[in-house]
């Protein structure tokens, strides 16, 4: 399927930038039908032009604010009834945080856990059945490093991150054998708006760069892998992944105190 997406519809969460926009693109120069998602429908129709001009058979937009459960379910109930299912279902929107646990407000901890974690649950409850009654199709979930280790001042989005990832394992598992392919990408630092729109303890914005995110890898580069993906290779890419945070997954794992030090140390400095 990744060789070529055409006649495949590919619908995207969190299409109109970074990872998301990037993700489309490259779907985009393989022929792929796109159905494009997010809130902002002035900056998907950006991302639908330069789909266009890639060369993607056809794209259509599916604006909706995903923390919005009726929304949710009115745009999973609109997909289902005109497309049936689609081919593959990215589920890439979410937002980040830059705050300590306990700088953390409860209601900004369970905003990002209900928009990274529960929302993503939601829509895969509600499209799942129709890709099990095809016994074809693959569900893309984007997690993050920290989806695998844990970093200071990312409390609730590694705890979301680290859940969606528990969650697509356990689907690999049962969805064996029925035809729908799981995968759960883990980027490592990618350049995008990620950090500016990061929330701070007390669910504002925090309307600045990160300098690991502005030093990351090009997300074309972490599309590309993603697309790859779709039809075989690994379950579980790992793309942007430098010798650095191979090492600090590595020493999670084998020295987790180690681990901790290391990673407590690079967050306060920054």
């Amino acid at each position: 399927m990744a060789k070529g997406l055409e006649g495949k519809i590919v619908w995207i969460t969190g299409a109109s930038s970074g990872i998301g926009r990037a993700i489309a693109l490259e779907a985009a120069s393989r022929g792929a039908e796109l159905l494009l998602s997010g809130r902002r429908e002035a900056s998907l129709e950006e991302t639908s032009r330069e789909c266009s001009a890639r060369g993607a058979a056809a794209t259509a937009l599916l604006p909706f604010d995903l923390e919005d459960g009726e929304a949710r379910a009115d745009a999973c109930s609109r997909l289902l009834g005109l497309l049936g299912s689609p081919d593959v279902i990215v589920l890439n929107a979410g937002m980040t945080q830059r705050s300590t646990f306990l700088e953390t407000s409860p209601e900004a901890f369970d905003r990002i856990m209900k928009l990274d974690f529960s929302a993503q649950v939601d829509i895969v409850r509600r499209c799942l059945p129709a890709m099990v009654d095809r016994g074809s199709g693959c569900l893309v979930a984007v997690s993050s490093f920290v989806g695998l280790a844990g970093q200071p001042l990312r409390p609730a989005y590694s705890s979301a991150k680290h859940a969606l990832a528990g969650l697509f394992q356990n689907l690999r598992s049962e969805l064996s054998g029925t035809g729908v392919r799981v995968v759960t990408a883990f980027p490592g630092y990618v350049r995008t708006a990620v950090a500016r729109n990061a929330l701070d303890g007390s669910g504002r914005p925090m309307g600045r760069d990160d300098p690991h995110i502005e030093g990351g890898v090009d997300p074309a580069i972490v599309a590309r892998r993603i697309v790859r993906s779709f039809a075989g290779g690994s379950v579980e890419p790992k793309p942007g992944f430098t010798l650095k945070l191979r090492f600090a997954l590595f020493l999670s794992r084998r020295i987790p105190a180690a681990y901790a030090s290391m990673s407590r140390r690079h967050a306060m400095r920054d």
